[in-house]
């Protein structure tokens, strides 16, 4: 009896972490970013089978190297979907370099 219930718990476990881990929410993976004029471009894919909702942040750093142009962006993601994100950065020329952080949950 003590080891069908203990059986029967440690089943029920991993199937909750396994459910955590690959159910619960998107896991968004950038693809590209890049800079077109003031417009950041970012590509992103969600490797996951959740949907929910990310958080994309932008840090353009201009070449003569002043301070970064920071923006944020927020964007649903559905299951195994690509989607691409834009977002126009106040103050940029075009000539920045873009560095991208995608998070979920957002923050």
């Amino acid at each position: 009896m003590k080891r069908t219930l203990v059986g029967s718990g440690a089943v029920i476990l991993i199937c909750g972490v396994l459910w955590v881990r690959h159910c619960s929410g998107p896991r968004p993976v950038l693809v590209s970013s890049r800079m077109r004029g003031a417009v950041a471009e970012v590509v992103v894919r969600n490797e996951g089978g959740g949907e929910g909702e990310i958080q994309v942040d932008f840090r353009a750093r201009p070449g003569d190297g002043g301070a970064p142009l920071l923006h944020s962006e927020k964007a649903s993601l559905r299951a195994h979907e690509t989607a691409r994100i834009e977002a126009r950065i106040d103050g940029a020329l075009g000539d920045e370099r873009l560095d991208v952080e995608v998070d979920y949950p957002p923050r």
